[in-house]
């Protein structure tokens, strides 16, 4: 199984880098992670380099942390990024039947159970340095891993993609049902008197939860009615859980 997670907008720097001799970047990803490192330098050193990162005015010192990115400390990345999804994971981590990764538009995609990263200022919508919008300059070089995913995904044991991304991040890297592997974008929604809503504020509280439970309990998943049913018995009766075609719906019910 393959969970994709969205990166958080604020980060743990870390104190120092943390050794590791894990770091697997897929090899397709070696040269565009460069080219996007080198953009991300001249961004943070040019012009109006804050509002093109994305750089709140509270926190300055992010554009120069850019600036050097290159000798910012790294550490597991489950411990760089933080937040309100990555809060609901508690202690669970990523097996050899649950691949964590997080959709990221400075390096493309983090394996999140190998990778190392430092804490960073980049978003989908950041105008990088030549390149234009990172998330649209990141589309096509993501296409190709894309396609390997899915074929890695379809000989595993639970041949399934529990899509947490939000909007901009799926849009870097389309990912589409097949005949071999489910694609499920994970939709909650909050119900009151039969009427349902879009959660969009509190939505990675339940995208956290829903990955958290999945990283807990690894049994083998055959399908996407067997995750659901996985979700439904954890929630015990607190969320409702319902696939609706490629959707993954968690009702909130409020009364």
């Amino acid at each position: 199984m393959l969970i994709l997670l969205p990166p958080s907008e604020t980060k743990t720097r870390p104190a120092a880098s943390v050794p590791s001799g894990t770091d697997a970047a897929p090899g397709a990803l070696e040269a565009p992670r460069a080219t996007m490192a080198r953009a991300a330098v001249a961004t943070a050193q040019g012009r109006g380099a804050a509002e093109r990162l994305g750089v709140p005015a509270s926190a300055p010192e992010l554009v120069e942390r850019m600036a050097a990115i290159g000798e910012e400390p790294v550490a597991p990345a489950l411990e760089v990024y933080s937040g309100v999804l990555y809060e609901q994971l508690g202690d669970a981590r990523p097996s050899a039947d649950r691949r964590v990764m997080v959709q990221s538009a400075l390096f493309g995609l983090v394996d999140a159970g190998h990778e190392h990263i430092p804490a960073y200022r980049v978003s989908a919508s950041s105008q990088m340095h030549r390149l234009g919008k990172a998330g649209s300059w990141w589309r096509p070089r993501l296409k190709p891993l894309a396609a390997e995913l899915l074929a890695e995904v379809a000989d595993s044991p639970s041949p399934l993609v529990l899509d947490c991304r939000s909007g901009s991040y799926r849009t870097m890297m389309p990912l589409r049902s097949t005949a071999d592997v489910r694609v499920l974008e994970v939709s909650p929604v909050q119900e009151r008197s039969g009427r349902r809503s879009v959660i969009s504020h509190d939505a990675k509280r339940y995208r956290g939860w829903a990955t958290r439970v999945l990283l807990e309990d690894t049994r083998a998943l055959p399908d996407a009615e067997a995750l659901a049913e996985l979700l439904a018995a954890a929630a015990g009766g607190t969320l409702g859980v319902e696939l609706d075609g490629d959707r993954l719906v968690l009702v909130d019910r409020v009364d």
